[in-house]
């Protein structure tokens, strides 16, 4: 539901505010000459004139910091970034508020942070975001206010390698952060289209810094089918959809394709797949856990997730037998989902090794998944290398993501 025209008694308590924000200069930032915008900040904060003063003063300064205010005039987009991360405004939904549609494409995070550096992303996110401010205040009156946007994902490219490329998660998660701390409340609804199984991954580490308020806004769909199309229409006049995802628009960029008949998927992120694609072992007290990978070309890419359910766990990446750390040992808490990667800078066994040393006394439950892409490999590629096996080595089954359908494939560990 859309943000609703606020009562007299709201007006009052918006006026109440205004009064209090003297030290905004409202020439730079005229959204605070705006009722519905104090009042969308309102409502996030429960009316409450304090908390909401130190939000929005908080997020001046931020602005002046970062240079925002005036963005649209000092910054020129750069064009391969609008390639990276295309997004079509695709029309209004039944609320008069923007629909923007965004299509994951293939991409090598760790090449675009290493090329561009994160400051430029971070600046071409804002000018995105203050394009899309620009477009709602055009469309707002006192009657009908427009603060919020529906927001399409196509999901289909999206990958583990690419959630776990070094810095991408990192970036991504900062990028929610901004948006719930100096974009409060601009999300109307997210629908995620296509969404592979590692969508459930990348949704349950979001969790640990998006809001509840925010969380409820999101939908996430396995594929593109019946189903989808009419929740979509429900909300979207056919005409200002896309016919790729079930209206009459015709829109260049976006190629129709079959829509499924079947009514599957509820939308709801939490009755997706459970990491059916990951292990699943116990650790006992005080015991290590180690996965040795034999690799044979540099710039060879591992990437892992895992979580433990009931105790913390120290985890470490090294390589040989002399131990050469790659990824230093630390700490993780349990019940939160980790996820990253390393390029391996030269041939050899590389280890990852889960440690639950401190857990004297009891088991600990641990979740992973490891994959191997050798330099090359495709985006949604995952090639897999094992170690040898030895005397001390357990034998277990290991499920891995192959091109969005799950492999098989046994791997050789130690148990110390």
């Amino acid at each position: 539901m859309s943000i609703p025209p606020p009562t007299a008694d709201q007006l009052a308590t918006v006026a109440k505010l205004r009064d209090q924000l003297v030290d905004i200069d409202a020439n730079e930032w005229p959204d605070i000459n705006d009722d519905i915008f104090l009042f969308r900040w309102l409502r996030v904060k429960d009316m409450d004139v304090e908390k909401t003063k130190e939000g929005l003063l908080a997020t001046y300064k931020y602005r002046q910091d970062e240079g925002i205010n005036r963005i649209g005039e000092t910054y020129k987009p750069n064009e391969e970034l609008i390639k990276l991360y295309p997004y079509e405004l695709s029309g209004v939904d039944k609320d008069n508020c923007p629909v923007v549609i965004h299509e994951h494409q293939k991409h090598n995070p760790k090449k675009i942070i290493d090329k561009f550096g994160k400051e430029l992303i971070v600046r071409h996110a804002h000018w995105e975001a203050e394009k899309l401010m620009k477009l709602m205040r055009e469309k707002s009156t006192l009657e009908r206010p427009v603060q919020q946007s529906v927001a399409i994902i196509d999901a289909k490219k999206f990958t583990f390698k690419q959630m776990t490329s070094p810095g991408a998660m990192d970036l991504a998660l900062d990028g929610l952060k901004r948006s719930q701390n100096h974009y409060p409340d601009t999300l109307k609804l997210l629908v995620v289209v296509n969404a592979p199984k590692v969508a459930k991954l990348a949704y349950k580490i979001a969790k640990t810094v998006v809001s509840e308020r925010e969380l409820a806004k999101v939908k996430i769909f396995p594929k593109m089918n019946n189903k989808v199309k009419k929740f979509l229409l429900e909300r979207i006049e056919a005409d200002q959809l896309p016919e790729k995802y079930g209206g009459t628009k015709k829109v260049a960029t976006l190629i129709p394709e079959k829509i499924s008949d079947d009514e599957e998927g509820s939308g709801n992120p939490e009755d997706l797949d459970e990491n059916d694609d990951m292990v699943e072992t116990k650790l006992g007290p005080g015991k290590k856990l180690k996965l040795e990978y034999q690799v044979e070309q540099p710039n060879t890419q591992i990437c892992w997730s895992f979580q433990t359910d009931d105790r913390e766990i120290e985890f470490t990446v090294y390589l040989g037998e002399k131990e050469e750390t790659i990824v230093p040992y630390q700490k993780f808490e349990k019940l939160t989902l980790q996820t990253s990667s390393v390029y391996c800078q030269k041939p050899g066994k590389y280890t990852l090794c889960f440690n639950n040393r401190e857990n004297r006394l009891r088991s600990c439950t641990l979740s992973y998944m490891v994959a191997v892409y050798p330099p090359g490999s495709g985006e949604d590629e995952e090639i897999f290398s094992f170690a040898k096996r030895s005397d001390d080595c357990e034998q277990r089954y290991n499920l891995f993501l192959r091109g969005g359908c799950v492999a098989k494939k046994r791997e050789w560990f130690h148990l110390k």
